[in-house]
């Protein structure tokens, strides 16, 4: 299915790069945002004495709001066709969100700060996966989403994240390491509003869903039409198991690191620092990969292959250069996120329901991986240890692994073969 709903927009090949460039850096922008808390998880805990329930707890308020309005905000977007102005009102909000973090003096108001960086978070990775969908030539569109989430995410906030913020934190504390955060995103909503041309008129992105029979209807109309379809069904499956993967390890790994390997905040976080590399190496070459052989056997095996990390976590010594190693190699994998995430969904769909079916993707990703999950795998670390963790993650990727191989082929090359 062609998301841009038939013959694509006459953009020149420089639109399309600055397009993928920008998105790239505001989402790796928003996703070091997110990940502030989780790199600088020795500081806080220690200042404002949380258990790792708490710790947990700050993950699900920010993965819950994320979940309610990913969703909300990519229907709203795909129904007003407002994706350019939404993208700059959660631009300045999320920004606004987490300098916030920095003012709190209990877990209460750190709670709360982070449910409100959630909300305006939300919808900005569904909207700008359905804009880079829509200005991407099909036979790149995998590539694309790839680079724009995983560059971004594991450039950004992966390799500098850790590093940059556990050295500020060390330097002027963690409080204003969060407030310093806000800077970059208000630039980014400028640079949105200069560089991001204006949207389709919502007449041709709604005569594009008539010819893909595009249901328009309600929030619960919408979600029924997408759950009717067997690949979103896979991909909500295994987006909520391997997000789970992820932000289990994203949470408590600075603290298992410091706390069981023994490794310093500034060690640690450096340690951390390789899954930015991974993410970046998996997140171009796996959906490069998926455009060629198959959006299936990509994922199957990358799932699969989920599980090395954190069983390579458990059994290593305390030694950074193993542990990194580990970490790098480990979590190539998360290459496959752009796929479930966004690129089956938005190939399964009508373009009416592009942003919609990302948002429901990302939302059920959230609620399972960062509302249900680490406050039960918390309390489970207060009980057991951090090590129960680990073990709750490899699960989590053989149950991944075992869902996407019910999935049908979308990929534009290997799809059109199989029609002949």
């Amino acid at each position: 299915m062609d998301v841009t709903g038939g013959k694509p927009r006459a953009r020149s090949g420089g639109y399309e790069v600055s397009v993928l460039l920008l998105l790239t850096l505001a989402n790796g922008v928003v996703a070091f945002d997110r990940l502030t808390v989780a790199y600088l998880s020795p500081y806080i805990v220690a200042d404002l004495q949380l258990s790792n329930q708490q710790l947990g707890l700050l993950a699900a308020a920010l993965s819950g709001a994320i979940a309610l309005s990913a969703f909300f905000g990519g229907r709203i977007a795909d129904q007003t066709g407002q994706r350019k102005l939404i993208l700059i009102i959660c631009t300045v909000l999320f920004s606004l969100g987490s300098g916030a973090g920095g003012l709190a003096m209990s877990f209460a108001v750190l709670f709360g700060a982070r449910a409100m960086l959630g909300l305006a978070e939300g919808p900005m990775v569904p909207i700008s996966q359905a804009v880079i969908a829509q200005t991407s030539a099909p036979e790149r569109r995998g590539v694309a989403m790839g680079f724009m989430q995983m560059v971004g995410a594991f450039g950004i906030a992966g390799i500098l994240g850790p590093i940059v913020a556990t050295q500020l934190a060390e330097d002027y504390g963690w409080r204003m390491t969060m407030l310093l955060s806000i800077v970059p995103g208000l630039l980014l909503a400028l640079g949105i509003a200069f560089v991001l041309k204006r949207d389709e008129p919502r007449a041709a992105v709604l005569a594009a869903a008539d010819a893909e029979k595009g249901d328009q209807g309600s929030f619960i109309d919408a979600i029924g039409q997408l759950l009717t379809i067997s690949n979103m069904r896979v991909a909500l499956a295994v987006a909520a198991m391997f997000t789970a993967w992820l932000v289990l390890q994203n949470t408590f790994l600075a603290v298992y690191l410091t706390d069981v390997k023994g490794l310093s905040p500034q060690t640690a976080g450096s340690v951390i620092a390789m899954g930015g590399v991974a993410g970046i190496v998996g997140g171009i070459g796996l959906p490069f990969v998926s455009d060629r052989i198959g959006r299936k056997p990509v994922m199957v095996g990358a799932a699969l292959a989920g599980m090395g990390c954190p069983i390579a976590l458990l059994m290593l010594p305390g030694d950074p250069i193993l542990l990194g190693a580990a970490i790098l190699l480990g979590w190539l994998p998360l290459g496959i996120a752009p796929l479930y995430c966004a690129t089956v969904p938005t190939e399964s769909v009508s373009p009416a329901l592009a942003a919609t079916a990302i948002g429901l993707t990302m939302g059920t990703a959230e609620f399972f991986g960062g509302v249900v999950l680490p406050p039960l795998a918390g309390a489970l670390a207060d009980g057991f240890g951090l090590q129960s963790v680990f073990l709750i993650c490899i699960a989590l990727a053989l149950g991944a692994a075992m869902v996407a191989m019910f999935l049908k082929e979308t990929a534009p090359r290997i799809a059109a073969q199989a029609e002949l």
